[in-house]
Parts: structure tokens; C-alpha cells; sequence
């Protein structure tokens, strides 16, 4: 029930904050963003640093919901990529903060629960995560080198 709740939440915000305009333009970074946590988390969870739990379909140990969910999350963390140089590394670190307390809800939920794994190493694979989103979107085209 929580990743259904944290998909629609995923989803209302997106379309509220990015729009339809933020959607055809930033799609591919959502695809992005899908593939990135795929691969970050269903390797980690191979090596046993943590685990979901779900009541629903998988796909490498993820939640079906919550991998769904990243593709409006990319959508939305597109949208709002700062321009300026200077604002990209507070923007990046804001973000990570905002997803380790959404693990921290999972957490103490049940949705999620580390195994051989940190809050500060979370901290860092959400950075590394989001930084490769970001400039895989950038080397796509998606986002410009000047943020938009």
C-alpha cells in the first residue's frame, strides 16, 4: 500500500509541477532515472546491502510500484535542473536529503529495511544516483549544459 501511495504521490506532483510541457520535453530523463535505480538498486540488493517488502509484483528486488515511480520523479527533477553552475551541487544534495527521508518513511513503514547498508551510504548512492541522471540527461540532449 505505500508504494501505491508513493506512486501516486510521484504522480500528482509531477503533473503539478512539471506539466505537460515538462512531460514532452523531459520524458527521456524519467527513462533515465528508471534505468539508473534499476541498476543501483537491484545490484545492491543482489549483494545483500538492503531489501524492499512489498505485497506486490518485483522486478530485481525492486517494488514494481516504486520503480514505476521514478520515471515521474525524473520528469519532475528535470523540470526544475538549475541553470546556474553554483545552484546544481545544493540542488543535487537537497534532493538526495528528500529521498532518504522518503526511505526513512519506507523504513519505519516496514516498505523497507537495511541489511548490510547506512542512512549515510543511502546519502551517497542517492548523489551518485542523481548525478548520473543529470548528466546522462545532459549528454542525451535533454538538459542543456546550461540547465534547460
Amino acid at each position: 500500500m505505500a508504494w501505491l501511495i508513493w506512486l501516486g504521490i510521484s504522480l500528482v506532483l509531477s503533473f503539478f509541477l512539471a506539466g505537460r510541457k515538462g512531460w514532452l520535453r523531459f520524458w527521456p530523463v524519467g527513462l533515465v532515472a528508471l534505468a539508473v535505480v534499476y541498476i543501483l538498486d537491484s545490484t545492491l540488493i543482489r549483494l545483500g546491502a538492503f531489501a524492499y517488502h512489498y505485497g506486490l509484483p518485483e522486478l530485481g528486488g525492486l517494488p514494481l510500484l516504486y520503480f514505476l515511480s521514478t520515471i515521474p520523479n525524473g520528469v519532475t527533477v528535470a523540470r526544475f535542473y538549475p541553470s546556474r553552475h553554483w545552484l546544481r551541487l545544493p540542488y543535487v544534495l537537497v534532493l538526495a536529503a528528500v529521498l532518504l527521508l522518503v526511505e526513512w518513511l519506507m523504513s519505519i513503514t516496514g516498505n523497507f529495511r537495511h541489511l548490510r547498508w547506512s542512512p549515510g551510504q543511502s546519502l551517497g548512492l542517492n548523489v551518485v544516483g542523481l548525478v548520473l541522471v543529470f548528466w546522462l540527461g545532459e549528454w542525451l540532449g535533454v538538459l542543456n549544459e546550461d540547465g534547460r
